[in-house]
């Protein structure tokens, strides 16, 4: 274990050799940078023209063709910057690819061009400050790029040259720059003469689809979200920095509309105070007139109140004249009540008398209804039994005429009858034959049909397994794909917590633990999950380390059985449905096992001991690893050679060797006597060292992997699926066939049975049918006769009915009359009656209110007097003030006309005032209002101005978006045509979403660019590049890690994409970094860098 922490630390021998030129490089430069998260040295280049390494050592000249545009990248050296220590590279003015794996410093490339060309270190997404990009070990960094100033758009070249340098020097405190000509000689050192070359040059360094980083490009690859995707093209065409300005210019409107508004405030206060002033004015010089409208207000009201008295009069008269109409009313209905009711009472007896006559009118007639209506119903009943007697001489001539006709057919059909049931007879005998032939035929398929489905239905077991086999995977499968999610889930809400690789009930787990086990008893506390022990310095035996130890990571190690079982019910409260972590018990001890006897020592290079790549500083755990897998009897070895070297042959073997592990071929092998070679399965490190981030990441992989997973599992599911449902099918269609043919059996079965019960006709006598013609002819003879006679009695008693029911509906018509008459005597009886009632109840009533109507009259009378006695006041005062004048104000609007004349007359009799200082005061303030008038007249021009602008450039923003939207539309559609894929667009400017929708020729038709494979989305990202590229000019693009998800059928295709892109656009610089070795040639275009992993 010792071992294992001192292999982690650099040996002196290491730091000797590299510090003192690193030491010497920082005094002479002052210019050094700050650790990177890596910690490496200087690496080498080689591109497939010039592979020296001594070319990285001394500045090249610039290359004499193909930089014919301003702004392209000549070259670029980096001093102890991020990984490289010493780095210079010369790029080519058309292509270039730039290959290395992974840690090789690709992506320092990147990097440092947008730093070095003004970008800050958060737009790279590789440190939060630029001092943290600074080498391991160093102190100041510089970063160097070389442009091209050659072409139309040239930055001061008498002064700067054919090219120019851009330098930054990075320290630990601060960083600063500098500008210097084409022969080295320093010009400026100021940003803003940096900005204004970018800006000459078309330079746009924080735009991503010019210069389109690792991370940037991971993410990009990832999904294509619609709002980013809108951020994106807003960016790329630099139409986000118009609608800045464009926001900005709304802001300075809203800013001058407001100050507009206050320009008006103040003209129309100046208008206030203008108004109030020549008011005085006025007034001073109508002091007079003032009392003369004093005067004429006074009689005004005067009359007015005069016009009120006689409109009060005039109403109080009306009101009067109805109480006398209403008295007059009163008195006639109580002084003639005795003479009413006499004359009511006379007119009752006459209606009496005439109700009797007609009474007895009534009831003769009547009499004469029921005698009528009784002679109808009589004949009525007779004309009824004689229509029953014609239907029933009818029905009997019916019947005997069906028997004469059959007596007749039986005559004329004897002989033929005779021979019909003869040949049906013969008939018969020939269907039962055949009958039984084919049931005999049906009896036969029947067993073979039934053999069959037999046969198929031992066939459906084995199809419903597999299908049964297929459908607990695919639901293994989406129940791994919901525990992902869940995971990745609880993940980013943990973010902050490293226990959070194990779950949140670990981490549960572990703070009950800790408040449980505290003070003297802490040593004691459970070990776990164990894998937070255990780190692995080498990255590249991390996964190796994990799949030994896999069983073991997540469990927990305990001291005694006490804790076993308080462990366990604390575990089973925390893991829901019983599914908890393995517990472990051994011995805690202070100190891990002395393993120098027992350890396996290492004979071949290359080759290494598993426990030297552990580092465990719990020594429970370390001992646990040591019993339980015996890691320190594991030998280590990237060579199959050697593994088997040490394996086959028993002289070989070291002592104490248990097995010898190929991690890079998954290869495990057991040493001789019990040789042997097992293949061992890799999984990606999940616990050890893993970062929240990176099991994010992984997690987010494998469900990708899923997902890819999930297609092929669900079409195979189909198709057995499909299989079983097709032999099922096919059962069912035997079965139907059996079925089939039991019911033909059985309709046959039964036609036999008909045939052998079948009774055949018998044939009479042939003198008996003649003899029966001849008695039913007789018959029908004697019933038409009968018959005949009762239609001659049915029509005389109809005729009677007819006359009869005359004869009663005119009895009836002369008592509906009479009865007309009664009623019309008993209503007028009636009316009488309630007046005669009416009379007596009233009265009183009608006496009580002619008492109160003659007071009311007297109360009138009295106040009417009063009323005319207050009208001719009025009106003499009224003569007095005046004559009269009509108006149409009311009274309070007169009075309050007089108290302002009052206060005016006041005013003007106690002031001070002159009329030349009003007069001067009036003109002094309408010269300020005219000035006022003027600037407010010029302010609102320039407003109307700006809003005119400001709508017609909000116009041209808005069809500069919406062309630019539809370029990049266009280019994207044809890119991806070339590999017959289909894309839909959905833009909303108003909510800021542009969403793809991208169709593969796989038929497998999609709207989430997530269910794409990976050589299917970075197609289509490299497609939405070129669309993007289409809409904006740059000297230079740089794209990072472009083939990441692909594979190698989709890199070259992608690949060649891209140089044919470079080839239709050779004023442009392009540069494409990637991790994996590219067959690309160079050419006298095309420029391939190589970069050599680094030495750390």
């Amino acid at each position: 274990m010792h071992q294992s922490r001192n292999r982690r630390k650099p040996s002196s021998d290491d730091d000797s050799n590299m510090s003192a030129p690193r030491k010497k490089r920082a005094r002479r430069d002052q210019d050094s940078e700050t650790l990177c998260d890596e910690p490496s040295t200087s690496q080498h280049l080689s591109t497939t023209s010039q592979r020296n390494a001594s070319s990285f050592l001394h500045e090249p000249t610039l290359p004499s063709g193909g930089f014919d545009r301003c702004g392209k990248v000549i070259s670029m050296r980096l001093t102890n910057f991020m990984c490289h220590s010493n780095f210079f590279l010369s790029f080519g003015p058309n292509i270039n690819f730039l290959v290395g794996s992974n840690g090789s410093g690709k992506s320092a490339v990147i990097t440092a061009l947008a730093l070095g060309l003004t970008s800050n270190a958060r737009a790279t997404n590789r440190a939060s400050t630029i001092q943290k990009l600074i080498r391991n070990g160093e102190t100041s960094a510089s970063i160097e790029i070389t442009l091209s100033n050659i072409g139309s758009c040239r930055f001061k070249p008498d002064i700067y040259g054919p090219h120019i340098t851009v330098v930054r020097h990075i320290r630990q405190s601060s960083s600063t720059y500098d500008m210097k000509d084409a022969h080295g000689k320093s010009v400026s050192k100021k940003l803003d003469e940096i900005r204004r070359m970018l800006l000459r040059f078309g330079i746009y360094a924080e735009n991503p689809i010019f210069l389109l980083n690792q991370d940037a490009a991971r993410e990009f690859l990832k999904t294509l979200e619609p709002s980013s995707n809108y951020k994106l093209v807003m960016k790329a065409t630099q139409l986000d920095n118009c609608a800045l300005s464009l926001a900005e210019c709304h802001k300075q409107r809203c800013t001058f509309n407001k100050e507009l508004e206050n320009e008006e405030l103040k003209r129309n206060h100046l208008k206030a105070q203008l108004e109030v002033e020549e008011d005085k004015l006025t007034a001073l010089q109508n002091k007079e007139n003032f009392k003369i409208k004093l005067t004429e207000a006074k009689a005004k009201l005067a009359w007015k109140s005069v016009t009120r008295f006689q409109e009060e009069l005039a109403k109080f008269e009306k009101s009067l004249s109805l109480i006398q109409a209403k008295k007059a009313a009163l008195e006639k209905n109580t002084s003639n009540k005795e003479s009413t009711q006499t004359a009511f009472s006379q007119q009752l007896s006459e209606f009496e008398a005439t109700k009797r006559r007609i009474m007895e009118a009534y009831k003769a007639q009547e009499a004469k209804v029921r005698a009528s209506k009784l002679i109808v119903e009589e004949k009525a009943l007779e004309a009824m039994r004689l229509k029953d007697q014609i239907k029933n001489s009818e029905r009997r001539i019916k019947e005997e005429e069906h028997s004469l006709e059959a007596c007749k057919k039986y005559v004329e059909n004897y002989h033929a009858d005779y021979t019909k049931v003869n040949q049906l007879k013969e008939d018969h005998a020939n269907t039962l034959a055949i009958l039984k032939t084919e049931m005999a035929k049906n009896e036969e398929l029947l067993t073979k049909v039934r053999d069959e489905q037999l046969q198929m239905k031992e066939q459906i077991a084995a199809l419903k397994e597999h299908t049964e086999e297929l459908r607990n995977e695919h639901n293994k499968l989406q129940g791994n794909k919901q525990n992902f999610q869940l995971e990745i889930k609880s993940l980013t809400r943990n973010q902050a917590n490293k226990l959070s690789v194990y779950g949140e009930q670990a981490m549960h787990v572990v703070n009950k633990l800790r408040v449980q086990y505290t003070g003297s008893n802490k040593f004691y506390m459970p070990r776990g999950p164990v894998g937070q022990y255990i780190t692995v310095p080498n990255p590249k035996y991390r996964e190796l380390v994990e799949n030994e130890l896999r069983s073991c990571l997540n469990g927990y190690i305990v001291n005694s059985d006490k804790d076993l079982q308080s462990l366990r019910v604390l575990l089973h409260q925390i893991y829901p449905g019983g599914n908890i972590p393995p517990i472990y018990k051994t011995p805690f001890g202070d100190r891990a096992y002395n393993i120098s006897k027992h350890k396996v020592r290492t004979t071949t290079p290359n080759t290494t001991v598993l426990i030297d790549e552990i580092c465990c500083e719990d020594p429970v755990v370390m001992n646990y690893l040591i019993d339980m897998f015996r890691i320190e009897t594991v030998l280590v070895t990237e060579s199959k050679e050697i593994a088997e070297f040490l394996t086959s042959e028993s002289e070989n073997v070291p002592p104490n060797l248990s097995r010898v592990v190929v991690p890079n071929l998954g290869l495990e092998y057991t040493p001789s006597p019990n040789y042997g070679v097992y293949s061992k399965r890799s999984r990606p490190a999940r616990y050890i060292q893993v970062d929240v981030h990176e099991r994010i990441t992984q997690l987010q992989n494998e469900l990708y992997s899923l997902q890819e997973r999930e297609g092929p599992l669900e079409f195979n599911f189909g198709q057995a699926r499909q299989r079983l449902e097709s032999a099922i099918s096919e059962i069912q269609t035997k079965k139907s066939i059996i079925e089939r043919y039991y019911k033909e059996n059985e309709k046959a079965m039964q036609k036999i049975i008909a045939i052998e019960n079948y009774e055949y006709q018998e044939l009479p006598e042939y003198d008996r049918l003649k003899t029966s013609l001849a008695d039913s002819t007789e018959k029908i003879k004697s019933v038409q006769k009968e018959r005949e006679e009762l239609e001659k009695k049915l029509l005389e008693v109809q005729k009677k009915i007819t006359i009869a029911g005359t004869s009663q509906s005119d009895e009836a018509k002369l008592l509906t009359q009479i009865t007309n008459q009664v009623n019309a005597v008993e209503e007028e009886s009636s009316n009488l009656e309630s007046k005669i009632r009416s009379i007596d109840l009233h009265y009183e009533e009608n006496t009580r209110n002619l008492k109160k109507t003659l007071e009311l009259e007297r109360e009138f009378i009295s106040k009417k007097k009063a009323m005319e006695s207050d009208l001719a006041k009025a009106r003499e005062e009224a003569e007095k003030l005046g004559d009269f004048v009509s108006t149409n104000q009311t009274e309070e609007q007169i009075r309050d006309q007089i108290g302002s004349y009052k206060s005016k007359i006041k005013q003007l009799e106690k002031s001070t005032y002159s009329i030349d200082q009003v007069e001067h005061d009036v003109a002094e303030l309408r010269t300020k209002l005219n000035i006022q008038e003027k600037e407010f007249r010029i302010i609102e021009s320039v407003v109307k101005k700006l809003r005119m602008a400001y709508h017609e450039r909000a116009q041209l923003f808005q069809k500069s978006r919406h062309h630019y939207f539809t370029m990049v539309q266009f280019q994207f559609e044809v890119a991806l045509g070339l590999r017959n894929f289909r894309v839909s667009f959905n833009s909303n400017y108003r909510e800021k979403i542009w969403e793809i929708n991208v169709y593969p020729p796989s038929g497998n038709e999609t709207s989430n660019t997530r269910s794409l494979s990976g050589g299917e989305r970075s197609f289509t990202t490299v497609s939405l590049l070129k669309g993007l590229w289409s809409t904006s000019e740059h000297p230079f693009y740089f794209l990072d890690e472009y083939d990441v998800f692909t594979d190698e059928v989709n890199r070259k295709f992608i690949t060649q994409i891209l140089i044919n892109e470079g080839m239709d656009h050779k004023r442009r610089q392009y540069c494409f970094l990637t991790p994996q070795d590219t067959e690309v040639e160079a050419s006298n275009f095309i420029k391939v860098h190589k970069l050599e992993p680094p030495e750390r």
